[in-house]
């Protein structure tokens, strides 16, 4: 981790940057009247660059009046522990974001929670247990009442702004328009590959892949704008004093909601909601799809309903892998096409549906084509597989991404784009595995 800095942004605003490029994690220390308030807590292990920070800026053995964090994700709230420890005090932290205190909860999973939480369970039970223990703040976070405000910070405003996670936090000062956004906005570019490699500033929503809701982060940008801020001070990238507020109006406006095609899938979603036939995925993803996600799979990781196929290529007849999902509906698996007329589709057809699937190891099996009218049923199914809910986030997400429609589709809404969705279903054959 490089050296931590420290500069005076703006009036008796302090700001920590601890880290390298895009990865930096910005911690603010706010003097307001006769104390100070520490604003977030950086990665594990930043506890001593704050402390000897605040000793540089307030002077030695410096104790803030108090502590709040924007949201309860690791490089925000990494050190906390250490802190409270130190000083003896709580941190405080809005009431909807008290369930994350205990660590990962299910129902407030991010997209990268589907590849990190599998990996994790791939550990040692005694290395999970230290990554549970560790992630555990119940003892050391409390709620603020946000009718009475941030203790310790009598002219700043605490803004409720859900979205990244459900009880994200920013703070506004209206006497000079700063406003502190945790991870709401941010002013570098975390949600592209170009973005991640070369810190390439600007104003930016939080990134698709950390973020529990991007319907609620996108209203929290809105509201936000609204303030028409002079000074915008984030969670990563550096301090924004010009164009601040016309720079948030067009971040509102969606102005950079929709990602360059060559990163999606690897940083935010596909769009395979159009009404044709085939919708090709961006080349890289597909690359990494075809190589990365079977080689995962084929090694246990990833979710238990994923799956590999193996079919031969319908011109070259080598073997071709695609992770998949498979879905369970009435009893009987399938597998459905969200790219429409698809490569795998094409092939298994030729193949007259005869194929290899599995994880570790592969079953042969037969596919067998869903007619359109039948097939309403499954994709709903697909889409509420592993328990989930309608309306809920991660639904409501892969039905307007993948399909076009609400988060609570009818079978007649879905009967309507069945025909662009091939499905199949897998009917396994007594044979032996092949691993």
């Amino acid at each position: 981790m490089a050296k931590s800095r420290v500069s005076e942004v703006v009036s008796d605003v302090y700001l920590v940057s601890i880290g390298r490029g895009a990865f930096s994690t910005n911690v603010y220390l706010i003097r307001s009247e006769s104390s100070w308030t520490l604003v977030d807590a950086g990665w594990y292990g930043s506890e001593k660059k704050i402390l000897a920070t605040a000793e540089s800026v307030f002077g030695p053995g410096a104790r803030p009046a108090s502590m709040v964090l924007t949201h309860l994700h690791p490089d925000h709230s990494g050190a906390t522990r250490r802190l409270v420890e130190h000083w003896g005090q709580p941190a405080y932290v809005h009431p909807d974001e008290l369930p994350l205190a205990a660590g990962y909860q299910s129902a407030y999973a991010i997209p990268l929670d589907r590849w990190l939480v599998p990996l994790i369970r791939q550990l040692p039970q005694n290395t999970q247990t230290k990554i549970t223990v560790g992630a555990d703040l119940t003892a050391v976070v409390q709620a603020f009442d946000p009718h009475v405000g941030i203790p310790g910070l009598p002219d700043w405003t605490a803004i409720h702004t859900p979205g990244h996670t459900p009880g994200h936090l920013s703070l506004y000062r209206h006497d000079d328009g700063v406003l502190i956004t945790g991870d709401a906005v941010v002013t570098v570019d975390l949600s592209s590959l170009l973005g991640l490699l070369t810190a390439r500033p600007g104003v930016f929503g939080p990134p698709g892949y950390t973020t529990w809701d991007r319907a609620a982060a996108q209203r929290s940008i809105a509201a936000l704008a609204a303030l028409e801020p002079q000074v915008l001070a984030t969670g990563h990238g550096r301090v924004r004093v010009d164009g601040t507020a016309q720079a948030l109006q067009a971040l509102a406006r969606g102005q950079e909601d929709v990602p360059a095609r060559w990163r999606q899938g690897l940083f935010s979603g596909v769009d395979y909601s159009a009404r044709t036939r085939y919708r090709p995925p961006p080349p890289l993803y597909q690359r990494l799809q075809r190589r990365l996600g079977p080689f995962m799979i084929s090694r246990g990781i990833g979710p238990k309903d994923v799956v590999v196929l193996e079919v031969p290529g319908r011109r070259s007849g080598k073997i071709r892998r695609n992770a998949l999902v498979k879905t369970t509906h009435d009893d009987n698996d399938y597998l459905v096409a969200l790219a429409g007329e698809s490569e795998w589709v094409r092939n298994v057809r030729a193949a007259d549906g005869h194929v290899l699937i599995g994880r570790r190891d592969r079953r042969a099996a037969r596919l067998v084509e869903v007619p359109p009218p039948e097939r309403p049923p499954i994709i709903r199914a697909y889409l509420l597989r592993w328990g989930r809910q309608p309306h809920s986030p991660a639904v409501q997400h892969e039905a307007r991404l993948f399909f076009g429609v609400s988060g609570d589709p009818s079978l007649e809404d879905l009967a309507a784009i069945a025909e662009f969705y091939p499905t199949f279903q897998i009917t396994f054959k007594q044979s032996a595995l092949r691993s």
